[in-house]
Parts: C-alpha cells; sequence; structure tokens
C-alpha cells in the first residue's frame, strides 16, 4: 500500500515571528495547498529553528549565545503556539541547569529568578506540554519536539521531556567542544516512520565539524551512520557550512559528496527554492533541509515584511533577537 503525507515543514534557523497587526502569527498564504488554511488543512506543520543570538553583549558568556533573552524566549514561544507545529527541531536552547552557576542581576535574562519559573525548562517554555521532547546527549542545546496528536518518539513517553535519552547519535569526536552535536529520534508520524535529524556540528572547529558530517553519514568510530540510508531520512538545522560557494573545506566537500544532485540526498531548501540561495546567516546559507525520500518547495522567511521570523524581524538581523533566517517547506512524504 502506498501512503501520501504532506508536511509543511518550516526550517528556522533562529527566526521567529512576532505577532502582527491582525493579532498572532501567520505563515504565508501561499505555504499551504491549494484551498486550505492553517484552520482546515491535510498537513502537518513542521519547524526547525535555531534560536540562539550571537551577540557578544547580549549573549555572550556565560550563555554561549544561546537563547538568553526573556522577551525573545516569550516572542518565540508565541509564534510556535499560534502556529502549532506538529514537528519542531530547535537549536541553541540554552539549558537550564547551568543558571545555578550564573549569579544573573539582569531581569531580563532567563537565568534570572530561575529558581521559581514554571516550567524549569527553555524547551519546555517553548513548546508547552503537548509535545514529547528531546535534547541532544552532549548539553540539551538542540531539542526535537513532537506534537502527542502527530505522533510518538521511540523510547520517550508521550508528552515527556527526555534529555539524552530517546536519540540516536554518533560518538562524540575528540577534536570537538562539549556543545555541537547531530542526533536523531526515531518517530512514527501518522503511519509513517521517519528519523528525523536535528543537525547542527561546529561552527568554529573545521575538523569537528567535518568528523560530525562523517558521523551523520558514514559509519564512525564503529557506529552506524545516523543517516541510515535504509530509512526515510530528514535533516534539518543550522549545518554551518555554506556549500554553494568557490570557497571549500573538508567538511563542505564531505558534504557535497552525499547531498546536491544525483547524490543520496537532494534539497529542500537552497539551490531548490532559488538561484543563488538566499543567505539564511550572514551573508550565508548555512540552513538546509534535505531528504532522500521526501518531495516538496521551501521558501526562506525574514526577507520582507509579509514573511518575518519568529522574533517578528525581517531584513537586516536585530541583535536583539535571533540570528537566523527560517526556511519553511510543504513536504510530501511517500511510503510503500
Amino acid at each position: 500500500m502506498k501512503l501520501t503525507v504532506i508536511l509543511f515543514i518550516t526550517v528556522l534557523a533562529a527566526g521567529a515571528v512576532s505577532a502582527q497587526e491582525a493579532g498572532g502569527f501567520t505563515l504565508p498564504a501561499e505555504l499551504y495547498a491549494p484551498n486550505e488554511t492553517p484552520e482546515n488543512k491535510t498537513t502537518l506543520t513542521v519547524v526547525t529553528a535555531n534560536v540562539g543570538n550571537a551577540d557578544l553583549f547580549r549573549c555572550g558568556n556565560p550563555y554561549f549565545y544561546k537563547l538568553c533573552r526573556t522577551e525573545v524566549e516569550e516572542r518565540v514561544a508565541a509564534s510556535l503556539a499560534a502556529i502549532r507545529p506538529d514537528i519542531v527541531a530547535l537549536q541553541e536552547v540554552f539549558d537550564e541547569d547551568r543558571c545555578a552557576g550564573i549569579k544573573e542581576k539582569d531581569r531580563r535574562k532567563v537565568c534570572y529568578g530561575y529558581e521559581n519559573r514554571e516550567p524549569r525548562y527553555q524547551v519546555r517554555r517553548l513548546l508547552g506540554d503537548d509535545y514529547t521532547i528531546v535534547c541532544d546527549d552532549r548539553s540539551h542545546f538542540e531539542c526535537i519536539g513532537v506534537h502527542r496528536d502527530a505522533g510518538t518518539v521511540t523510547g520517550c513517553e508521550p508528552g515527556g521531556l527526555c534529555r539524552g535519552t530517546a536519540l540516536v547519535a554518533a560518538p562524540a569526536p575528540e577534536s570537538c567542544d562539549p556543545h555541537p552535536a547531530i542526533f536523531a529520534v526515531d518517530a512514527v508520524i501518522g503511519d509513517v516512520s521517519v528519523r528525523i535529524v536535528n543537525a547542527h556540528p561546529s561552527a568554529s572547529n573545521r575538523q569537528c565539524r567535518t568528523e560530525q558530517i562523517q558521523g551523520l553519514f558514514e559509519e564512525y568510530m564503529g557506529a552506524q551512520p545516523v543517516a541510515d540510508p535504509g530509512l526515510n531520512i530528514l535533516i534539518m538545522g543550522d549545518l554551518n557550512l555554506h556549500p554553494f560557494s568557490d570557497f571549500t573545506d573538508s567538511s563542505i566537500e564531505l558534504w557535497r559528496a552525499y547531498v546536491g544532485e544525483g547524490k543520496a540526498y537532494y534539497y529542500l531548501s537552497g539551490p531548490a527554492e532559488h538561484d543563488p540561495p538566499y543567505p539564511t546567516n550572514a551573508g550565508r546559507t548555512i540552513d538546509h533541509v534535505v531528504t532522500n525520500f521526501a518531495a516538496g518547495n521551501c521558501m526562506t522567511l525574514g526577507r520582507s515584511r509579509d514573511a518575518p521570523r519568529f522574533d517578528g524581524t525581517y531584513g537586516d538581523v536585530d541583535p536583539e533577537g535571533t540570528d537566523h533566517s527560517p526556511l519553511v517547506c510543504e513536504l510530501v512524504f511517500t511510503q510503500d
């Protein structure tokens, strides 16, 4: 039996969309199938967002450039609640356990008064109670959420928060610091089995990034590739590599060996949307959606007032907000 599931994937490397004049964040109308609306659709909504901020003065040490400002957190959470995604991949969430070592006096920061904040963990505040959430096994900065109405995650109780469990990940390269991570969850969405990969390899360490990409696509240190070619694979996130220029390095070369026209994985974002690809961060296209089985189209958000980021900004990145632009995709999953 052939089963087809249509999905919208919103790939947001950092962005967010604030409440607009009409009240509440809405996705662009062209994202939806003909004759469908957010209130009347046969699709699933999927989001990936890097919610961090690279501003040294606002979110540098001790926040590691993660989501450090309460007001931005609230805007992103409101936007996610407005669109109620079925699947979410988040990068650069801040782990509240680290607040114990921060004597925060700035009321605008997420560690101020954290002892009395409910829910305790930022990822739960961003997504709410209706999500099964799995975070990486290194620093808990990267998380995947699946709405309980959409499907289940292998190894994590429906509605649970699994930090460092219920995931698939390659061994951590010795060349890496403790933070960057690529991991996946095995999920059943409707009747479709899919491995969802949240990919956020190192930005600053080329050797670390190369080895992490190797663990994504190849056997690495005795472990099978995270992106098992025998499974339905959806890879999304902030890959920290721009493969669309003459510049290259070992991580880009390895990525190009597996992703692109005629390769095992193909783009749903980037060149599939526009040539040249729209930038997603600092003039580069480093946020990607690739797959080995799905079909669909993607849109880069944040380029106009009509399609802002989740934090309400568009055009040049606002240093007080998030520092990546979203991608939005409408996908069809077909499983024999």
